[in-house]
């Protein structure tokens, strides 16, 4: 046990300065009210208490699950108060608070009194089927199983592809690489696909796991320096994409560039300067590539000519694929914005708020509808992508990071936990079944936590193969229920 810390006169009088500072502050009480944002607005509040150790400031936001969290001492210079954690700065004019949230500057306007609302009931989710298999793969997992033909392909962090049956979870072949592997694979008719952490591009025969070639996709004389460690936290990675018409494979990479790569032999047809990394992986409509960039760049391409067709700037980094429509492009940023541009141009048609939540999710498009989840924010939605429209939105419990899975009936996602020091939302590991319609729960599968475990449940997309429904967890677990 320690030893009781003792103060001195000079530590007992600036303590009691604090106090009796805190106790006369201005700001001491509650205010409430709401952030304005470009699609709907939202209750706000904050709580300033004397203690002895001075004003703390909790904050109420019942949008993003924090229900009078302490935040600490508050950080006040005259009329002015500021909470770096969600980049807000508010200055206070008689009974008024007014200022600006988070990256995008929202509207902020509080006022002083009110109450918080009562903290909601545990939600109640119905129980999962029983799983129809599971199989160890030996170390943890933060990429998107992919499936083709009934067979189910994953990377693991040390290196390892698995293939694996999907009707018993059983191994066909593992092939192992000497760096982690945190993107989804690529599988076409004859091989596998799969980029590692040192941007080298693997190709795989598909029916026996044997190298074919391999193509380092990094300029380091470009780049001006070595690969980087992986910088967006959760590890998320480009993926390749295909164009078997004319027999390219398309890229992204971190040394700032996208490549085209020949599939049958790995040589390097082109590459064309990117304004930053690329996490994410590129989508392809006809002749045109699309990048989002880690400094928030969304690119056009011409594949052809590799003329741009355009080049616009968010306000956050981007680790997802742009989903195009006709008249749409849309992508999410780490400025917790969801964006759906002009594609003609790239100006902002609508902005949808996550609030503090980075938008990380590739969205599903299907039927003219949009499924994504959230982040911090903890959601899958389904949405209009001309307007941007909410059709409906479900609080899954847990970081949805992936893209949902969509059937006739249902939505299937994967949700990821953390137990970092310092989170203040709760976030648990899970699959989740949503009626498509609605959005109403189905079922929920909640993934053991191991002990000492910093991240647990399901960080990528889950598949859908053989009447199942797949997920690779960071425990390294691939599990399978029935989809239904």
């Amino acid at each position: 046990m320690p030893r009781p810390r003792l103060l001195s006169a000079a530590g007992l009088f600036a303590l009691a300065f604090a106090t009796l500072a805190a106790a006369s502050s201005p700001f001491e009480g509650v205010w409430t009210g709401e952030i304005e944002a470009p699609n709907t607005r939202t209750a706000f509040g904050l709580a300033f208490t004397t203690t002895e150790k001075g004003l703390l400031v909790s904050v109420d936001f019942p949008a993003m699950f924090l229900h009078s969290v302490n935040f600490g001492p508050a950080d006040l210079h005259g009329d002015t108060f500021a909470l770096s954690p969600l980049d807000l700065a508010l200055t206070r004019v008689g009974d008024t608070l007014t200022g600006t949230f988070a990256l995008a500057k929202l509207p902020v306007r509080l006022h002083r009194g009110g109450t918080f609302p009562p903290v909601p009931p545990p939600s109640a989710w119905p129980a999962a089927p029983a799983p129809v298999w599971s199989h160890p793969l030996g170390a943890s997992a933060w990429a998107s199983p992919v499936a083709r033909d009934g067979t189910i392909y994953v990377g693991t962090i040390d290196g390892k592809l698995h293939a694996l049956s999907a009707v018993d979870g059983q191994e066909v072949w593992v092939w192992s690489g000497p760096n982690a592997l945190y993107g989804a694979a690529l599988v076409t008719d004859d091989a596998v696909y799969v980029v590692d952490e040192r941007c080298d591009l693997i190709a795989l025969d598909r029916t026996s796991g044997v190298l074919v070639w391999r193509t380092s996709l990094y300029d380091e004389k470009a780049a001006g320096a070595p690969p980087p460690k992986n910088e967006t936290f959760n590890h998320r990675a480009t993926t390749p994409i295909v164009d078997e018409k004319h027999g390219f494979l398309y890229v992204g990479s971190t040394d700032g560039a996208i490549y085209a790569v020949r599939a049958r032999n790995g040589k390097i047809a082109w590459r064309h300067a990117a304004p930053a990394k690329i996490y994410a992986p590129l989508t392809l409509v006809d002749d045109e590539l699309f990048a989002g960039c880690f400094d928030g760049t969304v690119l056009g391409l011409n594949r052809r000519n590799q003329h741009e067709t355009l080049r616009v700037r968010v306000g956050g980094a981007i680790v997802s694929a742009p989903v195009v429509t006709a008249d749409r492009i849309v992508v999410g940023s780490r400025d917790y914005l969801l964006y759906g541009l002009n594609r003609a141009n790239g100006t902002p048609a609508w902005r949808d708020t996550y609030w503090f939540s980075w938008v990380e999710s590739t969205p599903r498009l299907e039927d003219g509808v949009l499924y994504l989840g959230g982040s911090d924010f903890r959601r899958v939605s389904a949405l209009e992508p001309a307007s941007g429209r909410t059709l409906w939105a479900t609080d899954v419990l847990g970081l949805t990071w992936g893209t949902p899975v969509v059937t006739s009936g249902t939505v299937f996602a994967g949700t990821a936990g953390q137990t970092l020091a310092g989170t203040v939302i709760q976030h648990t590991g899970a699959i989740v079944a949503l009626d498509r319609a609605t959005g109403s729960p189905k079922w929920r599968y909640v993934s053991p936590v191991p002990a000492g475990a910093d991240f647990v449940g399901f960080a990528g997309s889950l598949v859908l193969v053989e009447g199942k429904i797949v997920g690779a967890s960071v425990d390294g677990t691939l599990i399978a229920f029935p989809a239904q």
